[in-house]
């Protein structure tokens, strides 16, 4: 393969900035696809995906609208704007709809028209869930799996009731139809509501952050694609640095390759992951960089706004990626070399939850206790990036 061959496919086995489409390039989240499988060809079942920014679910929901083969897929990308109707609008639009009219006479033959589905909601002005079910019927011979990603921009309660309140109807009366949401969130509740009637039609998946087989596979991948070779210990290295992020991953793995390659050389060593840090800092989202800017800016030497934020980064998390006070404070003592006693952090960790600092942390209070996470769970592995170049 040619230098400039290998360029093009740079492209394709490690994008960063925008989620998989190519189920040839889909690794790991066998468990969760299976789940989303087993929703679909269950008869009167639905399935809410949720979890972090960031952990692979639009790319998931790509590989079910395009790869799936037993179900007609529609996938509608929410924004902040929408409402009930829009969604659905824009859902049937895709949807062909066929109308066979036949002529005057006794030999005239018979005229088939397509127009979408759309055609049908235009002139209802407060569509509810008994109208999408109603325009649905002349579809019913045909499974269809409707696909909403990025439902967390749904801020309208109404919207998301009405959501809650067809999957239900759908579930009882419409076999052939499975509505998939997908969103950003800890749990069901926060993105369609405490409905518990659904908890029977509605099959709930959470993704995790992805396991080190999982983006090992990530890079495995990509590496034999482009027929090169990369050392074990920066493949440990980016694993690592990914905190279970594919975004990172990617990020690490192309500028490290895009290096080796127009170097003409054919191993990815520890000097092309430090070339490849460097243009991943320079490359994050500017939002991610902004919030660093703000959480660790100090004219004073004797600073440790840094230190802080790199313990937070590197303490141990519970389930929901939450860190004590307790264990940050630890962290920071064997950061700093300073006692632990004499530790005093919580005026630098409530600073850091504040919008003068970026608002890099969040306050969570659980089981009555106080604890911290990143409020974008991508900055935590931006500032493990940031610890390590140098």
């Amino acid at each position: 393969m040619t230098k400039e061959e290998k360029l093009i496919k740079l492209r394709s086995v490690f994008s960063p900035m925008s989620p998989i489409k190519n189920q040839d390039l889909f690794f790991g989240r066998i468990h969760q696809l299976d789940n989303v499988c087993d929703a679909i060809n269950e008869q009167g079942q639905h399935a809410i995906l949720y979890g972090e920014r960031g952990v692979g679910k639009t790319s998931l929901g790509n590989i079910m609208a395009t790869q799936l083969t037993n179900v007609f897929p529609v996938k509608v990308t929410c924004s902040r704007d929408d409402d009930f109707k829009s969604l659905w609008h824009r859902a049937f639009q895709k949807i062909p709809l066929a109308t066979t009219t036949t002529g005057i006479g006794f030999t005239s033959e018979e005229q088939t028209s397509y127009t979408s589905l759309a055609s049908r909601i235009l002139d209802i002005e407060d569509v509810l869930p008994a109208n999408i079910e109603s325009m649905l019927m002349p579809v019913l011979n045909n499974r269809i799996l409707f696909v909403f990603d990025e439902f967390d921009n749904i801020n309208k309660n109404r919207v998301r009731e009405q959501f809650a309140d067809l999957i239900k109807s759908l579930s009882d009366n419409c076999d052939n139809i499975t509505i998939i949401i997908i969103g950003i969130s800890d749990n069901v509740v926060n993105l369609l509501g405490n409905h518990q009637s659904l908890e029977r039609c509605l099959k709930q998946i959470r993704m995790p952050r992805m396991t080190p087989d999982e983006l090992g596979g990530i890079i495995d991948n990509g590496i034999n694609v482009l027929e090169l070779e990369i050392v074990k210990d920066v493949r440990k290295k980016i694993l690592e640095f990914s905190s279970g992020f594919p975004h990172y991953t990617h990020l690490l793995c192309k500028y490290g390759c895009k290096a080796v390659i127009e170097d003409d050389k054919l191993s990815f060593n520890r000097s092309y992951l430090k070339k490849a840090i460097a243009l991943a800092i320079e490359n994050v989202q500017e939002q991610i960089k902004d919030a660093f800017r703000k959480a660790t800016f100090s004219s004073s030497a004797e600073s440790q706004w840094e230190q802080v934020l790199f313990a937070c980064a590197t303490s141990k998390t519970d389930e929901y990626n939450c860190f004590t006070i307790k264990e940050i404070t630890n962290r920071f003592a064997d950061i700093s070399g300073k006692d632990k006693s004499k530790v005093n952090i919580s005026y630098n960790l409530g600073k850091l939850c504040q919008t003068e600092r970026g608002a890099i942390l969040e306050k969570i209070s659980i089981d009555g206790g106080v604890k911290f996470r990143f409020s974008n769970p991508l900055s935590k592995a931006f500032v493990i990036l940031k610890m390590n170049h140098g």
